[in-house]
């Protein structure tokens, strides 16, 4: 649960929310792209227009742009970092204030929401760990 931002991150918080209206909670630099954490229903501001400001800012920044809703409920949060591998069911387990979760998807879209070396997963532990205490993550 440790937020640290760079200078850099803050530069692409800045052009992000000056692009998109829309507030930012958190923003991380991971690999060749950007996942900007964006408030709850700011995430309609982002995506007018056909994502015409995603695109834009892709063009922008040289780079991949993720955005995900941020939600106080782990769970909700959890399904909103998967929602694009048809997520059917998120369970969320409390251990002694750290959580554990349980994603299922799609099996058709398993191999996709666990990414190539784990890396979409390794993403998604790194996104809600820095929002949650997290023990577990694991996609089903």
């Amino acid at each position: 649960m440790n937020i640290k931002l760079n200078a850099q991150t803050l530069r692409y918080i800045s052009i992000f929310e000056a692009a998109t209206n829309a507030e930012v909670k958190d923003c991380i630099e991971w690999d060749n792209s950007i996942v900007f954490v964006v408030q709850p229903h700011n995430i309609k501001r982002v995506l007018q227009n056909k994502g015409e400001k995603i695109q834009t800012l892709r063009k922008m920044l040289q780079k991949n742009v993720i955005v995900v809703e941020f939600s106080p409920d782990i769970s909700k949060f959890a399904y909103n970092i998967f929602r694009r591998y048809n997520v059917k069911n998120v369970k969320v387990n409390n251990e002694d204030g750290q959580f554990s979760i349980v994603v299922y998807v799609d099996p058709r879209e398993k191999a996709r929401a666990i990414g190539r070396g784990g890396n979409n997963l390794k993403l998604a532990k790194e996104i809600i760990g820095r929002q949650f205490p997290l023990k577990n993550l694991i996609i089903m």
